[in-house]
């Protein structure tokens, strides 16, 4: 037929060229607005151990890999941790190295990384996006401040979904028979499988309980250490008095230092003291609760429990010297008993132990060992319920000071917390400040 008709032939041959053309040209600019404007890019997700090993595992591998210090996390890895060990992913934006948020696991937790990811261009308004699956056991969030754009981070849990989209501190516990979300600092938003959702202010705490669709609200813990997070005032730290104290035999050795910069993300303090066979030292800070020597009643409490995230960059001893007493992180809470006596408690970290060099892992006046934790990554510290975990005779009934400090001959440290924080009996109402 198309021979006896070339004029029909001319025109379908342009016609289709035209519409291959326009087709090929709107392709084109679909395909490249996607790419400039909605195409994501991986962030940087590692996981770094702060504690013994965390098991990551590929989908559908057989076996897990056992990470000891620190493991880049694919999309689709599902991390655990043991009673023993903790860990938390540092996810980072891949072109400026930022640090966006961290994601701890605690002991005995679960989760998978399903996606993070970020707009491969800058021009592009697209959030970051961080999604987590499974979670059960115990999760903290820590979202940095200051961010040049959005962020999402969304944690899927067997009763309802965590979401987080700004700077913040939170704090998650997952199990079969609950979800119970703190809103330590910042905002999230709670929301149940049949969509109900329950926005949380900071300072709330919302629960979701197996079979019921109600979304309960209640405060949060309180913190009764002021600037507890070293964030008041950068320039010094508020509420704090921090010195350095030589060795009563080496008194013109060399002193330490201390600063507050941001690392990670965080407000924190860092402690230094580098020299070369400097001596023993150590250098800290010191909150006195109360008025004068009285101190802070705490019997109103119904828990009260010691929170402390720290890093150990360097040590020069064996655990904490051949007294024990010379971790690179020590806690000292100094208090009267519920029957007026005075006490003292000790607690120490160490991430270097060398039983060929004699350090020791207890102190003399401590009730339990100190702690082994990994060199160059966050662990954060929790005590059980001071009222019901310590020995029946030493349990607390006013706090008059918390201290934490780092001794030894070298230490490098940091703290980006270290808190005290009480839960109230049901029904009672916080007390009035001041």
């Amino acid at each position: 037929m198309f021979k006896f008709n070339p004029q029909r032939m001319a025109w379908i041959t342009m016609i289709g060229g035209l519409v291959v053309f326009a087709l090929m040209c709107t392709g084109t600019v679909v395909f490249a607005r996607w790419l400039v404007f909605e195409s994501p890019t991986r962030l940087n997700a590692t996981l770094h151990v702060g504690q013994g090993t965390v098991a990551l595992a590929a989908p559908d591998a057989a076996d897990e890999k056992a990470v000891r210090s620190s493991a880049s996390v694919n999309h689709n890895n599902t991390l655990t941790t043991d009673n023993l060990s903790q860990g938390y992913i540092a996810f980072s934006d891949p072109y400026s190295g930022e640090i966006i948020a961290t994601v701890t696991l605690r002991n005995d937790s679960l989760a998978t990384l399903r996606s993070a990811v970020r707009p491969r261009f800058s021009l592009s308004d697209n959030p970051y996006v961080v999604r987590l699956s499974g979670v059960l056991g115990r999760l903290e969030v820590w979202v940095s401040d200051g961010l040049d754009r959005q962020l999402r981070i969304e944690i899927e849990s067997p009763l309802g979904t965590t979401r987080i989209d700004e700077q913040g501190n939170f704090l998650i516990e997952s199990t079969t028979a609950y979800l119970r979300v703190t809103s330590r600092d910042g905002s999230a938003m709670l929301v149940s499988h049949d969509a109900t959702a329950q926005h949380l202010a900071p300072g709330t705490e919302g629960e979701i309980v197996a079979g019921s669709a109600e979304i309960l609200v209640g405060s949060a813990p309180i913190d009764l250490l002021p600037n507890s997070m070293f964030g008041q005032n950068q320039e010094w730290p508020t509420e704090w008095v921090c010195a350095h104290t030589p060795d009563p035999g080496f008194p013109n050795a060399p002193s330490g230092t201390y600063d507050f910069p941001t690392v990670d993300g965080r407000p924190s303090i860092h402690i230094k003291r580098l020299q070369p066979n400097p001596g023993p030292a150590k250098t800290g800070c010191i909150q006195v609760l109360g008025e004068g020597v009285q101190g802070l009643d705490v019997r109103q409490y119904n828990s009260l429990r010691l929170r402390v995230t720290m890093r150990v960059q360097h040590q020069s001893l064996s655990a904490c010297g051949i007294a024990g007493s010379e971790c690179p992180v020590m806690l000292k809470l100094t208090y009267l008993d519920q029957d007026g006596n005075a006490r003292v408690w000790y607690h120490g970290f160490y991430t270097e132990y060398q039983p060929a060099s004699g350090g020791r892992r207890i102190c003399d006046s401590c009730w339990e060992p100190h702690e082994q934790i990994n060199k160059g990554a966050w662990y954060t510290y929790e005590s059980g319920n001071l009222f019901t975990d310590w020995p029946e005779g030493e349990r607390p009934g006013v706090i008059q000071q918390v201290e934490f400090y780092a001794s030894g001959h070298e230490y490098e440290v940091m703290l980006s917390e270290v808190s005290l924080v009480a839960t109230l009996p049901a029904g009672a109402s916080a007390p009035a400040e001041g």
